[in-house]
């Protein structure tokens, strides 16, 4: 049986008769330099690693072929079953795969003890799949997730205070987690290539974090940034409280506005609105 790493992309593809699917949002990455980079940058070395959406399995392969502990799959087009199978028989006792939608799966039942996340996401599903696992209780299972996403989503997420491009999904990110570009990639690196340039990123989790509740800081983020171009005075009444008053008890200026306040100062925003008892 002839190794997947010893086709192109292109062969894998025609082999067994699969085009990418635009409703699953699929651009497969081709580039083998960018590739070697993504592996290299999630430290597979004695990890167990989870690569959702694994498709043609190029990058499947370079995990495989790495120090990695093991290597789980979960793939959600039927048509890259072969694929898999032939991985599978070339690494019988490193490799199980799982066909599902990632967004229905809970991967702390999947793996035992911490694992790592690799993956060339979907754009489509890129925010939401990242949103789930960053909110979810201290500890985490997790150790680090290498992704590549959407350019524009990359520079959101690592956007600083006092930039157009700071919001909610900012300020979220960088409260539970630490997170860095790797690398930029060009359309031309995937097939077919998207109208969108891309980024690697990586991300870690923060350790334990007790204050402010999940549901208390997503609440005063979300009010904020929904009426960004308004001051905290009138944006943070959204929530059913004197937003002026909110404010000074966090000693922040109530006539600032979302994008001027740090992480930390919307933390204080949230312990104060948690302290008044409105938050289940």
């Amino acid at each position: 049986m002839t190794d997947i790493k010893d086709y192109s992309l292109k062969e894998i593809l025609k082999k067994h008769q699969i085009k990418a699917k635009k409703r699953l949002g699929q651009n497969f990455l081709h580039d083998k330099n960018i590739l070697r980079q993504i592996v290299h940058a999630s430290e597979p070395n004695k990890k167990n690693i989870i690569e959702v959406g694994p498709g043609p399995g190029l990058l499947t392969n370079l995990l495989l072929e790495s120090e990695a502990k093991s290597v789980f799959a979960v793939e959600m087009d039927k048509s890259f079953i072969p694929v898999l199978e032939s991985l599978k028989s070339k690494f019988p006792k490193k490799f199980n795969y799982l066909v599902a939608d990632i967004l229905t799966v809970d991967l702390n039942t999947k793996i035992k003890g911490n694992f790592s996340i690799v993956s060339n996401l979907p754009y489509n599903i890129s925010v939401p799949f990242i949103t789930s696992l960053i909110e979810q209780n201290h500890p985490v299972k997790w150790q680090s997730l290498t992704l590549t996403v959407q350019k524009e989503v990359a520079d959101r997420m690592l956007a600083d205070v006092n930039s157009k491009q700071y919001g909610r999904l900012s300020v979220l990110i960088k409260w539970r987690s630490f997170i860095e570009r790797v690398c930029d990639i060009k359309p031309t690196c995937f097939i077919p290539e998207p109208k969108v340039m891309s980024s690697v990123i990586r991300i870690k989790p923060r350790n334990v974090i007790n204050s402010p509740s999940i549901v208390s800081f997503q609440k005063v983020v979300a009010a904020a940034f929904g009426f960004r171009r308004k001051t905290l005075r009138k944006s943070l009444s959204q929530l059913g409280v004197d937003g002026e008053n909110l404010a000074i008890k966090a000693g922040i200026n109530p006539k600032l506005r979302a994008q001027n306040l740090t992480v930390e100062d919307f933390c204080k925003l949230s312990e104060v609105y948690e302290s008044l008892k409105i938050v289940p």
